[in-house]
């Protein structure tokens, strides 16, 4: 008996020991722990209690802030609205004339929506750094998805237009499908933080009016949508731990993938537990629960599959594994045309004229210059860009049959303004003249203006210059950007979503379209479908 009872106070010890060293997920410790047990409600009014007492951050303060919780790994600030900026924490004054001028704070939750009372206004959770004029494009529109947008940013990035999410009509801004999930969360915390003030705000087509839901029901489906098919990613884990340190508190959504199943979701009845969370998919909330069973299953599957999908990466990757510059393919075919990829313009050359990039935009002379360029045998073309004097890349936008060119370096789109020799640009793409037709056609490329279709970018190879003729001059080729150094070559541009992981294996991007995978990222290797990539 002796010998039991000191069995059972030996356990009943181990189990003490054991709960007090429980810990939440990323070094969260035992933050959350009040909350374990809750269900639906109960749960967000647990965690409101939580996360709510936290540090006012002055809105000022952002400023400093922001170069801890939002600077991408070159340094340069971490933009949710633009593929293209690359400022600097200090590049947050001027004008919004175009994209790329200058960024600065943004409201996830527009702030006229809640009086620009405090501390909503510089909760450093919701309040993030993007770019100033797609910010002011989007106003205090809600976030929705659009299928018709009347503004698209560079490379159609973040879209506004009439809403197309049923149980709501009215004008959206749309995030790219790259940070619809952080959107999400940021919106399940400022339901959650904000608990005993959201009944009043004012915005009636987003809030119920109450404390719980908090949203319509529009948006709360389409906010676990957006949280479902674009998981938390390393950025807002390390933003997260960021906040911390700087507002102190955290946003359980972004430490919890999945928890907003439990309050808005499919798993309402399920109890939470801070240190023994299940973050599985509940079967009732699955948008394909009976999905149709392969018609031709593996006869012999490996007994030992590799618990890590991503292949084994090289532990110590050449830094700079082509220092000669970026590799261009050439096009072929218009299925190698997408919205979202960078292109340079060239004129393969002849036995007077040597092949060239369209470059340079002249000052005042609305034509561009041109860069020399040596294509490979392999129909490839390596060089430096985006400098002066060097190919300019071209970012396309838009869609088939009205297609938007976005000079990177430039800043600017391809415009033709007037029927003439000449190629003029424009800060934004809101009418034909910036809207363009692309055809293939033996290897070469036809680029037609839609306001004057009888108009292509050509090259004039007696005065040396880019602009658009009525088919008088040189006709052009379209080489396509590869991301890629001969670790691998990728030749054909699936249009499917994958997700992105971090030469260590760590995903950066989850479940994003195919062909702007790798829009924005910082210079490095990545592995892609299993196979190892290059940004440069």
């Amino acid at each position: 008996m002796l010998r039991f009872r000191k069995i059972t106070l030996v356990t009943t010890m181990l189990a003490l020991v054991l709960h007090a060293f429980a810990q939440g997920p990323n070094n969260s410790g035992t933050y959350y722990q009040t909350a374990t047990g809750k269900k639906g409600a109960a749960l967000k009014t647990a965690l409101y209690s939580i996360i709510s007492n936290h540090r006012t951050i002055s809105y000022d303060g952002l400023l400093t802030y922001y170069e801890k919780t939002d600077k991408r790994a070159d340094g340069k600030l971490w933009d949710m609205y633009s593929c293209t900026t690359n400022y600097t924490f200090r590049d947050n004054a001027g004008g919004y004339k175009k994209e790329g001028d200058c960024w600065n704070r943004e409201h996830s939750v527009p702030q006229s929506w809640f009086g620009k009372a405090s501390p909503m206004k510089s909760d450093i959770v919701h309040v993030v750094p993007t770019d100033g004029y797609v910010n002011n494009r989007r106003g205090n529109l809600p976030f929705g998805e659009t299928q018709k947008p009347t503004y698209s940013s560079n490379g159609g990035f973040c879209k506004v237009g009439p809403c197309s999410t049923e149980g709501y009509s009215g004008t959206v801004f749309e995030p790219n499908d790259e940070y619809k999930g952080d959107f999400a969360r940021i919106y399940f915390y400022m339901a959650t933080c904000y608990e005993n003030k959201i009944s009043s705000w004012s915005n009636t087509a987003v809030f119920a009016g109450n404390k719980y839901p908090a949203y319509k029901s529009w948006f709360i489906k389409m906010l676990l949508r957006w949280a479902k098919q674009d998981p938390v990613s390393k950025k807002e884990i390390d933003r997260n731990n960021a906040v911390y340190g700087c507002q102190q508190n955290r946003n359980p959504f972004v430490d919890y993938p999945g928890l907003e199943e439990y309050i808005w979701g499919g798993k309402q009845n399920v109890a939470f537990s801070y240190d023994n969370y299940d973050n599985s998919t509940d079967p009732g909330t699955d948008p394909d629960p009976n999905p149709d069973p392969d018609p031709n299953p593996d006869p012999d599957p490996d007994p030992n599959p590799d618990p890590d999908p991503n292949p084994d990466p090289d532990p110590n990757p050449d830094p700079d594994p082509n220092p000669n510059g970026v590799v261009f393919t050439l096009v072929k075919s218009e299925t190698e045309i997408n919205a979202g990829s960078y292109y340079i313009l060239v004129f393969p050359g002849n036995d007077k004229v040597k092949s060239c990039a369209l470059s340079d935009l002249t000052d005042g002379k609305n034509f561009y210059t041109s860069a020399d360029v040596i294509i490979g045998s392999d129909e490839t073309i390596t060089t430096t860009v985006d400098e002066k004097g060097k190919p300019h890349q071209l970012l396309l936008g838009g869609t088939k049959g009205a297609y938007t060119i976005y000079d990177v370096m430039g800043k600017v789109y391809l415009s033709q303004t007037s029927n003439d020799n000449k190629l003029y640009t424009a800060t934004t793409a809101s009418d034909n003249k910036t809207k363009w037709s692309i055809s293939v056609e033996a290897g070469y490329s036809h680029i037609t203006n839609n306001n004057w279709t009888s108009r292509e970018i050509q090259f004039n190879a007696n005065s040396p210059r880019f602009a658009c003729y009525t088919g008088s001059q040189k006709d052009l080729m379209l080489y396509r950007r590869t991301v890629t150094d001969g670790i691998d070559t990728p030749t054909t541009w699936q249009p499917t979503r994958v997700t992105v992981y971090s030469i260590t294996g760590i995903a950066v991007r989850r479940n994003v379209e195919r062909s702007v995978a790798l829009t924005g990222l910082p210079k490095g290797i990545y592995i892609l479908n299993g196979k190892k990539v290059v940004v440069n």
